[in-house]
């Protein structure tokens, strides 16, 4: 029987967060030994086997709390214990912790395609000592891969194997014709620089006579200069921040197109639960966003530069005339369809499959 702990800092977020929470709901309802480990959050809805330890993900002191619970929980095991481990808090301590245990097996998942890390002179080499303590390393999408493959050197690189992300599927909605009305935009992820909705508000600002709104759900350190540039530019009618909402798939039944300005992602788990209500979407031309959604599709509009202003406003319209032309229902059953190549069953049983060929 397979004996299977994830460990995470928050069951709370968007990507990662959110993944682990809906594979630990496929675990347990497969009557697997499944637990998910999170260093801090609420732990108001958990599900059977979740523990929140309550503790500062960056504690180094982590290193010595995270290896309590696994050899308590090892002790119980019948076998070895396959710890499944993701962000960087987490993959930095169960590292340490898990030194010296001999019925503990480590697997990784690569969640984007950069970070903040491999910016810094030869930590690299740390780095790789660091990779080398997993016997598996996920990358969520074919761009995260070719990425760290670069980064951990070819010795490491032939442990990393490619599993894109599930989502949730959504239902779909039927969207009123355009004839008429302007349309309504929406965005959904964390107010930071990476997701560059600063570009796509001032995108929005030239186009404000031809859009009706503009939601991005979501919050984050660059909530004030948003706010600034929304008030700069008189859009404090057009433009909403909304902050986190347990209501995206309202917000995403209320709008017209969904836009996605990151400047890069790992995989772009918020494109999916958009197509799969019957969304259109503008997105930003990067790896792990363009493997998910295909630009042959006609619902999809890439953008190249993904830092124009002007490019984005060309993107915007060509997007909305595509629904005139199309049809929104049309457009619908094409997003679908691609949603649909990514669903939350189909990523566990890969998942599964990784962990028994350990």
């Amino acid at each position: 029987m397979l004996n299977l702990v994830s460990i995470i800092s928050s069951p709370k977020g968007g990507g990662a967060e959110l993944l682990v929470r809906e594979l630990q709901k496929i675990y347990i309802s497969q009557n697997l030994n499944a637990h998910a480990i999170y260093l801090n959050g609420s732990s108001d809805d958990l599900i059977d086997n979740e523990t929140v330890l309550g503790v500062n993900p960056r504690s180094p002191l982590n290193i010595f709390r995270i290896r309590k619970v696994l050899k308590q929980l090892s002790n119980r095991a019948c076998g070895d214990v396959t710890v499944h481990v993701h962000l960087t808090w987490p993959f930095f301590y169960v590292t340490l912790a898990t030194l010296g245990l001999s019925n503990i097996k480590l697997i990784y998942t690569e969640h984007s395609t950069t970070n903040k890390r491999r910016n810094i002179p030869l930590l690299w080499v740390l780095e790789r000592l660091l990779y080398a303590r997993y016997e598996r390393i996920i990358c969520i999408s074919q761009g995260v891969q070719e990425a760290l493959a670069k980064w951990v050197g070819p010795t490491i690189a032939q442990r990393l194997v490619t599993i894109p992300n599930g989502s949730r599927i959504y239902a779909m909605v039927q969207r009123p014709a355009l004839e008429g009305r302007l349309p309504r935009l929406v965005s959904v992820g964390s107010l930071s620089s990476r997701k560059n909705f600063a570009t796509a508000v001032r995108a929005i600002a030239r186009l404000k006579d031809d859009i009706d709104s503009y939601t991005i759900i979501g919050e984050g350190p660059e909530r004030a200069q948003l706010e600034q540039i929304i008030k700069s530019e008189q859009l404090e009618g057009k433009v909403k921040l909304v902050g986190w909402s347990d209501y995206i798939e309202s917000h995403l039944h209320a709008a017209d197109i969904q836009l996605i300005p990151s400047l890069w992602e790992g995989f772009g788990l918020v494109a999916v639960e958009g197509m799969s209500t019957g969304l259109p979407v503008v997105a930003s031309n990067v790896d792990g966003l363009r493997e998910v959604l295909d630009e042959s599709n006609p619902s999809v509009t890439l953008v190249n530069q993904v830092e124009s202003v002007d490019d984005w406003i060309s993107a915007i319209r060509k997007s909305v005339a595509d629904v005139q032309a199309w049809g929104a229902s049309s457009l619908a059953q094409t997003s679908r369809q691609q949603a649909e190549k990514f669903t939350l069953d189909e990523m566990a049983e890969r998942y599964l499959d990784v962990y028994r060929q350990l």
